[in-house]
């Protein structure tokens, strides 16, 4: 699926801004991986950021499912721009 995309260097979900389209990569820490599993945000999933706060990252996934996670989480999720 993804390999029809062209994807950007990787990096950390904090770090994404509103109007973002990115693919999930790996995700740090077990604690992380089941926190972001049991919202929906899993590798290979691609997602449209809606809003970024100081607080968090509310993402729409392609499903339209809309998912928001605390930027804390976010620091240790890569994800890469999808063209």
């Amino acid at each position: 699926m993804l390999s029809t995309h062209m994807l950007d260097t990787p990096r950390s979900l904090i770090d994404v801004t509103a109007g973002e389209r990115v693919a999930v990569g790996a995700v740090l820490f077990e604690v992380v991986r089941n926190h972001c599993s049991a919202i929906g945000i899993q590798p290979g999933i691609v997602m449209d950021c809606e809003i970024c706060t100081s607080r968090s990252v509310l993402l729409r996934r392609d499903d339209g499912v809309r998912v928001e996670l605390d930027r804390v989480y976010a620091a240790f999720v890569e994800v890469q721009n999808v063209h």
